[in-house]
């Protein structure tokens, strides 16, 4: 029993160690092999464009292997110390990237281990060398090179991003602004690329431009000392420096570390042109470089990996990428420091440094008054296209009013001529045609229009002389109860059958107060008028009080007819507003009273708390005579 007790703890153990191993065995979406150090400005720069893709989609696992190539003192230990990196891989990576032609020799050995992966190389050349020869020696033209066209063509599943030295490039270009230059110096350190370089452009000066005298300083076999000595004793402006390296296999990590200061001795002393963007960004004495776009680069490298893992696009069907086309890249400050020509600075160059010209010494204060007068244009703009859009809407009202106004007048007039006429024509009959009270009847409908007809004329006068401003108001000790009593006879005749009319008012007898009677009597008239309109049963009644409104004379008039909708409330005192279209009336009748009532010093609304009908109210200022 015990036993089994160990048995099962055992396997339990053994269980949670498997499951915790399979958990940390993540499987590596991308995996680089580098050939520099982590600290490697050159691999970093080339690597900028799958971190900026690791920000974007943090899911992304990489991992990324660094050889720091130099650092191994044999072929054996550089090959064990590459198959240890391989082998703590345990899990297969969908992308395999090698970074740096001195690491191409290791491409076999990648698929080696994971046949057919896809496989990207991104580095300086189309080819990598034998591992002996990568590792020591000097440069020699002779080395077995083996292109990488060989393998994909062998049927392996591998692509190319060649992002080279320009070093013939910037040759051409230190030739453009010194053109007398009769020697150049060539500072290269032990590495792969510093051999490669070297022999590349000592062949090239003597194929092309034998008078021009060349001497390469290789760290392995010159102290720093001396060579600035070398340099020092030839400064002139008929000399330049190309700096490649200073990088030593002894010591290789420190030397790392010193390869920018040894390039900080070298720019005080003469010309200084380099391959590497990082030189030309940290130096301020370094005149220049050729170099290939890096937007082009970072594009190509994204769009590659993003093939293979996103689209599943083999390597081996994308061809391979060389980045031949480049910019000169020149410092100003640098050539004056040397006595360099500054015209002869390419066209297409780009200059670090160049004087300002007059827009760039005052682009802000210019674009800072360009956006003033912009802004105060477009304002000014603004506000007239709002008067011109504002005039227009004006004319186009006014133009629509005049036509609302002629159709309804020529409505609202027609309807009591034709009453008058019709019933004027009956009343010419024979007699006996028809019956004295019909005769009475017919009398008293040509009344009733011949009354309505002439108070459209009035308001039609009333509103003319308004818009004219020969409209005027007559203060004058006015006896109010007998303004209202006037009112109400002038309507009497225009009630329905059946409709109470009646007043009250709580002002005193004889009273008198300063305001123009006529016009108090025109609201009246035009409330009251409005009221035997719309009221077919119940009661009308005109009211004034003193309580009201304190300081005011409030008359009212309040029928029980069907009322104003609250949101009409305002609506109804425009011109031209009728609720009922079926109502004789020019929609006049509000309007003129709300002018007249403002003429007066008062006021007229509708009182939306009566919900009984529709309750009218005028006020005017409260001046006894």
């Amino acid at each position: 029993m015990k036993l089994q007790r160990i048995q099962l703890c055992v396997a339990a153990l053994l269980l949670s160690l498997f499951t915790a191993t399979a958990q940390n065995k993540k499987q590596a979406d991308i995996f680089i092999l580098s050939s520099h150090t982590q600290y490697s400005e050159w691999a970093q720069r080339m690597l900028f464009p799958i971190d900026e893709l690791c920000k974007e989609r943090p899911e992304l696992k990489v991992v990324t292997e660094h050889l720091q190539l130099l650092s191994h003192p044999s072929v054996d230990e550089l090959q064990h110390a590459t198959d240890s990196l391989l082998s703590a891989q345990t899990i297969r990576p969908r992308l395999a990237i090698v970074l740096g032609g001195s690491a191409f020799n290791f491409g076999p050995d990648i698929q080696e281990r994971w046949p057919g992966i896809p496989l990207l190389f991104v580095g300086e050349q189309d080819y990598y060398c034998d591992i002996d020869y990568t590792l020591n020696g000097p440069g020699n033209p002779m080395a077995r090179r083996t292109a990488l066209s060989v393998l994909k063509n062998r049927g392996d599943n591998i692509t190319l991003i060649c992002a080279p030295p320009m070093i013939r490039r910037t040759m051409e270009t230190m030739l453009q602004v010194q053109p007398k230059l009769r020697k150049i110096f060539f500072i290269s350190g032990e590495n792969y690329m510093c051999k490669e370089q070297q022999w590349r452009l000592e062949r090239y000066i003597s194929q092309l431009y034998p008078d021009i005298q060349y001497q390469a300083i290789s760290a392995a076999k010159n102290s720093t000392d001396r060579m600035l000595n070398i340099i020092q004793r030839e400064s002139s402006s008929e000399v330049a420096v190309i700096y490649s390296s200073w990088l030593v296999r002894e010591g290789y990590l420190r030397s790392v570390s010193i390869r920018h200061k040894a390039l900080s001795l070298i720019e005080a002393l003469a010309p200084v042109y380099t391959i590497f963007p990082t030189d030309f960004e940290k130096h301020p004495n370094v005149v220049g470089f050729y170099s290939y776009s890096s937007q082009e680069y970072n594009i190509a490298l994204r769009q590659y990996i993003l093939d293979v893992l996103d689209h599943g696009i083999n390597p081996s069907d994308l061809p391979f990428i060389h980045l031949e086309a480049g910019t000169p890249f020149l410092n100003y400050p640098a050539m004056e420091r040397f006595g360099l020509d500054t015209n002869l600075i390419p066209t297409n160059a780009q200059v670090h440094g160049s004087p300002k010209s007059f827009w760039e010494k005052y682009k802000k204060q210019i674009s800072l008054f360009a956006l003033i007068f912009i802004v105060g244009l477009s304002i000014s703009l603004m506000n007239s296209l709002r008067r011109l859009r504002k005039a227009r809407d004006i004319a186009e009202n006014a133009n629509r009013m005049k036509t609302a106004f002629i159709q309804n007048m020529s409505h609202e007039i027609r309807t009591p001529l034709n009453s008058i006429i019709g019933f004027s024509q009956l009343l010419c009959l024979p007699d006996g045609a028809i019956s004295p009270e019909e005769k009475e009847e017919y009398m008293g409908h040509i009344m009733n229009n011949s009354h309505l007809l002439t108070v459209m004329i009035d308001d039609i006068l009333s509103l003319s002389d308004m818009e004219k401003g020969l409209y005027s108001v007559k203060l004058e000790p006015t006896d109010l109860n007998q303004v209202m009593q006037q009112a109400i006879k002038t309507v009497e005749n225009r009630i329905c059958r059946g409709v109470d009319l009646s007043w009250n008012s709580d002002l005193e007898s004889g009273a008198l107060y300063e305001t123009d009677g006529v016009r108090v009597q025109q609201i009246l008239i035009n409330f009251l008028t409005n009221a035997c309109k719309h009221t077919e049963c119940g009661s009308i009644t005109l009211a004034c009080s003193l309580t009201e409104n304190p300081g005011s004379i409030t008359f009212s008039v309040t029928d029980t007819g069907p009322g104003v909708p609250p949101e009409m409330a305002e609506e109804i005192f425009e011109r031209f507003v009728k609720l009922n279209a079926n109502k004789q009336g020019a929609g006049l009748g509000l309007s003129i009273c709300r002018m007249v009532a403002t003429s007066l010093g008062g006021k007229v609304w509708l009182d939306t708390r009566y919900t009984n009908g529709a309750r009218f109210v005028l006020t005017i200022p409260k001046k006894e005579a």
